[in-house]
């Protein structure tokens, strides 16, 4: 019996990490593509790399200080704590 609700655990958990980091991933840098104009989005040269980078690093951290990351991390730590007993 605990078994199976330690599988489910896991499995619940582990889609909705994987929904979370979709969700954070994806950004706002996603929709502002839509926006360019002209030969510079078929190779995207008018990028500013830094830019890009600290956009990257930004998202990063508030992925890793979110709440909606350490649920699921919780979870799945749980279902492993659970599949032992």
């Amino acid at each position: 019996m605990l078994q199976q609700i330690s599988d489910y655990l896991f499995m619940g958990s582990l889609i909705f990490l994987l929904v979370t980091v979709l969700l954070f991933s994806s950004g706002s840098n996603y929709f502002n593509t839509w926006n360019a104009t002209g030969a510079a989005t078929d190779l995207q040269m008018n990028h500013d790399h830094t830019k890009m980078v600290n956009g990257q690093h930004s998202r990063l951290v508030k992925l890793l200080k979110s709440y909606l990351l350490w649920i699921p991390v919780a979870g799945m730590i749980a279902s492993v704590v659970l599949s032992k007993i």
